[in-house]
C-alpha cells in the first residue's frame, strides 16, 4: 500500500515557514523532492546566505553567481521579500573590499525594491596583523536605496560607510517602520549623517552601536549638535552603546529603555563637544550632568567608569539587575571618583528593587570593594552578588574581605570567581 506524503499535503504558507529556517542554498536543493517543490523555494519570503566562506577568487565568483541567479529567479516571479540575511567570512580582506562589496551593493539595490522588512548584512574579515588606516576607504558606501526603504522593520549592518544623507530627498528619506537598528563598524563621514539617520527613526525600539560613528564638532556643525541634544526616541526599550567612537550620546534620548548597556567613557550629556579648547575641567566631572529619570529601566550594564554608578542608580528607581565592568582598561585610584568613598544616600532601587549584581575585573585596589560592600549592606532583596577578579591571585583575598560583610538580604548568595 502506497504511503501518503503528509508534508506535501501542507499548505504553501506552512512550507514557506519551514523553508525560512533553512539557508537559501538548502531551500533551493528541496526543488528535487517532487514536482510541487520545484519552484516552491522561489516564493519563500526570506533569503538567507549565511555561513559563507570566501577563500579564493573562484569561491568568490561562484558565490556571486549563485546570489545573482537566486535574485533573478525571484525578481522574475515578482514576489515580495520579508528578509535578506547575508553573513560572509572573508579569508583575505582584498576579496571583501575589492571584489565582493561592489556586488553586495547591487544586491541591496535589488532586494529593497521588494517591500523588504528585515535586512541583515555581516562581513567577517580576517584583517592583516598591521592596521592599515587606508582600508576604511574601501568600505562600501551605504546605498541610498536603503535610506529610502520605508518598509524596513529591522536593519543590522556591519562594515559600511554612510555619506551624503544631506543629499537624500527629505520626502523619501526615513524609516517610519524601523524598530531595530544594529550598527557594527559603521563609518560616518560626518556626525551630522548619524544624527539625521537617528532622527529618521521615530518608532525605534532596539538600538545597538558597536565600533561605530564619528564625533561632532561645535566649530563645524552647531545645528547638528542642537538636533542631537534634542533627540527623542519615545519607543526605545533597549540600547547598547559600546566601544564606539561617539563621544557624547545624549542620555535623555535613552530614558525610556528597560535594558541599557553603556561604555561610560564614550558618553556625555553636557552640551559640549570633544574640541581641544573645551574647559580645562576634568571631563569626568562634567559627564552626566543632566541624568534623566529612567522610569522603566530594570537592567543596567556599565563599563569603564565606576565613579558614575551611584549617581546613575539614583535615577533608576526600578532597577533589578546591575552589571559593572572595567573592561581591559586599567583604572587608577583617582578615577573611581565618589565610588572610593561609601555613598551617604542609598539609591531607592538598591534598597527595594535590586535582585542581582555582577561586578567584573576587580583587581588590587581596596577602593574597588567599597561599592560591592555598600550594595551588600543595603540591598534588602538581593538574591545574588557575583564578583569576578581580574587577578586570580586576588580571588581568595576578595572573598575573605567580602564574606564577613553584613548583608541586608538574608537570602543573598555571594560568589567570587
Amino acid at each position: 500500500m502506497r504511503r501518503r506524503n503528509r508534508i506535501n499535503q501542507l499548505p504553501d504558507k506552512i512550507l514557506h515557514r519551514i523553508l525560512s529556517f533553512l539557508t537559501t542554498k538548502e531551500a533551493v536543493t528541496t526543488s528535487i523532492l517532487s514536482k510541487r517543490w520545484i519552484h516552491l523555494w522561489i516564493s519563500v519570503p526570506n533569503l538567507n546566505f549565511t555561513n559563507i566562506t570566501i577563500d579564493s577568487i573562484k569561491s568568490n565568483n561562484k558565490f556571486n553567481e549563485s546570489v545573482y541567479s537566486v535574485l533573478a529567479s525571484r525578481d522574475g516571479a515578482g514576489y515580495d521579500l520579508d528578509g535578506f540575511h547575508l553573513d560572509i567570512q572573508y579569508v583575505n580582506h582584498h576579496f571583501a573590499y575589492r571584489r565582493s562589496f561592489p556586488h553586495v551593493v547591487k544586491w541591496i539595490n535589488i532586494v529593497v525594491r521588494r517591500n523588504l522588512k528585515h535586512l541583515n548584512l555581516n562581513h567577517d574579515i580576517d584583517e592583516p596583523d598591521t592596521y592599515d588606516p587606508e582600508r576604511d576607504a574601501y568600505l562600501p558606501q551605504l546605498p541610498k536605496s536603503i535610506l529610502t526603504c520605508r518598509t524596513l522593520v529591522s536593519l543590522k549592518l556591519s562594515r559600511f560607510s554612510v555619506e551624503g544623507l544631506l543629499y537624500v530627498s527629505k520626502v523619501e528619506f526615513g524609516f517610519p517602520c524601523l524598530k531595530t537598528l544594529y550598527f557594527d563598524t559603521i563609518y560616518f563621514g560626518c556626525g551630522r549623517n548619524f544624527v539625521l539617520l537617528l532622527c529618521g527613526c521615530p518608532v525605534l525600539e532596539d538600538l545597538q552601536l558597536l565600533n561605530s560613528c564619528q564625533t561632532l564638532s561645535s566649530r563645524q556643525d552647531s545645528e547638528a549638535i542642537q538636533m542631537f541634544q534634542s533627540l527623542t526616541l519615545p519607543n526605545l526599550t533597549r540600547a547598547e552603546i559600546m566601544e564606539t567612537l561617539w563621544s557624547h550620546f545624549p542620555l535623555k534620548a535613552l530614558s525610556t529603555v528597560k535594558s541599557l548597556s553603556l561604555d561610560t567613557l564614550k558618553l556625555n550629556t553636557h552640551d559640549q563637544t570633544d574640541d581641544e579648547d573645551d574647559d580645562e575641567e576634568n571631563p569626568r566631572q562634567r559627564t552626566y550632568i543632566d541624568i534623566p529619570i529612567f522610569h522603566n529601566l530594570t537592567h543596567l550594564k556599565f563599563k569603564n567608569s565606576w565613579g558614575l554608578v551611584v549617581q546613575m542608580l539614583h535615577h533608576c528607581p526600578k532597577l533589578q539587575s546591575l552589571e559593572l565592568s572595567k573592561g581591559s582598561r586599567h583604572v587608577r585610584e583617582d578615577e573611581l571618583g565618589n565610588s572610593a568613598e561609601e555613598p551617604e544616600l542609598v539609591p531607592e532601587c538598591v534598597s527595594s528593587c535590586l535582585k542581582t549584581c555582577t561586578i567584573r575585573d576587580i583587581g588590587g585596589l581596596q577602593s574597588e570593594l567599597i561599592l560591592p560592600t555598600f550594595i551588600l549592606k543595603n540591598a534588602r532583596i538581593l538574591q545574588t552578588m557575583k564578583v569576578w577578579s581580574g587577578w586570580m591571585q586576588k580571588k581568595s583575598e576578595i572573598e575573605e574581605k567580602l564574606s564577613p560583610c553584613p548583608k541586608a538580604s538574608a537570602t543573598c548568595q555571594l560568589f567570587v570567581y
